[in-house]
Parts: structure tokens; sequence; C-alpha cells
């Protein structure tokens, strides 16, 4: 049965909604973040794509809630929310700790048996399986992890200037980053879906080989493509990013 309902709003931001849409593509974003930075992607998308963009607790209009700090809780209530929602072919797309999430999320479906998505698009983080290149930060004092967040140039010096906004934000950043330092690789057998893995070769938190190892996990067609920049390479050129993103969803339109 399709669907047309739409989910819950406090977890589900839909800039351009498409109940006729042939494709969903559902979207976590990176830590600290909420759904508004995929405001923008309708725009430069195929008509046939609806945005997903996910809003998890302690994100934006949800900032008062307690936060998740372990990624199998919050996994599996964010599917709990999704899984009315599967009726329709759908893409998981996610930039880093939203691209753990997504490939954890996509292993979680399969496990309940449940459909899996026709693509996994990863952006920002290293496989799994490989080691981090720095040591944890969600535990040190505000100074050391402000400066460390600092060097991801995602957040805006207006912003790490503000104390109060700061002050609002620290709770939700130190969950986050909890639950990116404390994960722990469960040795998953390979999806069988398409996947797609972009990062940067200035990324502080992956390198080359890191975004090349994520091949182990799909033993369907997998594709890599690295940019210059740091962590958040496709600000650079959203629109050229977004135009790899229509082509890659594109198979999936026909």
């Amino acid at each position: 049965m399709i669907l047309d309902s739409i989910p819950p709003s406090k977890w589900v931001l839909r800039p351009k909604p498409n109940p006729k849409a042939r494709l969903r593509l559902i979207c976590f974003p990176n830590s600290g973040s909420g759904p508004v930075i995929f405001y923008k992607w309708p725009s430069y998308l195929p008509p046939e794509v609806e945005l997903w963009g996910i809003r998890l607790p302690g994100r934006e209009t949800r900032i008062s809630e307690p936060a998740y700090t372990q990624l199998p809780e919050l996994v599996e209530r964010t599917a709990e929310v999704l899984q009315p929602y599967l009726d329709r072919p759908y893409a998981l797309f996610g930039h880093s700790l939203g691209a753990l999430t997504s490939y954890e999320l996509a292993h979680h479906f399969q496990k309940l048996g449940l459909s899996q998505p026709v693509h996994l698009l990863l952006s920002g983080h290293r496989a799994p399986h490989r080691p981090p290149l720095n040591p944890p930060y969600h535990q040190t004092e505000d100074k050391v992890f402000l400066e460390h967040l600092r060097q991801f140039n995602g957040t805006p010096d207006a912003i790490l200037q503000n104390e109060e906004l700061i002050k609002l934000m620290l709770p939700g950043l130190r969950a986050d980053f909890t639950v990116w330092e404390t994960y722990t690789y469960n040795n998953h057998p390979p999806l069988d879906c398409p996947m797609s893995i972009f990062g940067s070769f200035g990324d502080p938190e992956a390198t080359a080989f890191d975004f090349e190892a994520w091949r182990e996990h799909t033993s369907g067609p997998f594709t890599l493509r690295m940019f210059d920049g740091g962590h958040f390479y496709f600000q650079n050129d959203l629109a050229s990013f977004l135009q790899i993103i229509s082509e890659t969803l594109q198979p999936h339109l026909l």
C-alpha cells in the first residue's frame, strides 16, 4: 500500500513535498546539524526525487530534547519512525556522522527483513572498520573541544564566538561526538546495494585509503569520488556536487 501521509514533522523535513515521487532521498546531516542544511537541495535534484531530511533529538526545533549518545539506540529509533514509509524506492545519504548512521541503518533494515536502499551515498567518513586518525574529544574541556571543532571549517566563526549560542549547542555537539567516537564496528557482512563514497583530500578525519576501504562493505557496484577541500568540501560548489548526486540517482528513476 502506498502511504501519502506525512511522517512526524519533528523527525522529518520535506522541503519540497512530492507524494508522487519515484524515489525518496533520505538524508542524515553531520554532527550538530539538522535537516535545514538540505533545504536548498531539491532545487538541484531531479523532480522525481523527494528529499527527506532527518531531524534527530537535540537539533533545531528539537534542541531541548536529550540527544542520543550511542549509535545503536539512535539507529533503532530512527528505523521505527521510517519503517512505515519504506513503501517505495529510497536511497540514503549521509555526511560525516550521518554517513555512519546511514550505513548502520541499512544494516538494521536488512536485519529486520525490510526493503533495502536502492543506493547508499556516504560522504566525509572513513570506512567503519578503519581506525580513527585522532584521539577522542567528546570529554575534553570546552576550549579544547571547540578548537577541534573549528578544524573542520564547518561552523562559522560568528557561531563559535557567540557564547550563548555555543552554550545552547554544546550538549548536542558533545552527544554527537560521543556517538561518533564510541562507535564499535560489528563486522557486518557486505551489503548488496550500490555504494557511492564521497571524500576529500584535505579531510582531517580520513585519508584517501580510508575512503577507498568502503569497497569492502558492498558486494554491489562501488564508486569513489575524491574532491579538493576539507571535511565540508561540497560547500565549495554545491551545485556541481548535487549534479553528481543527481547523475548517481538517475538509473533508479527509469
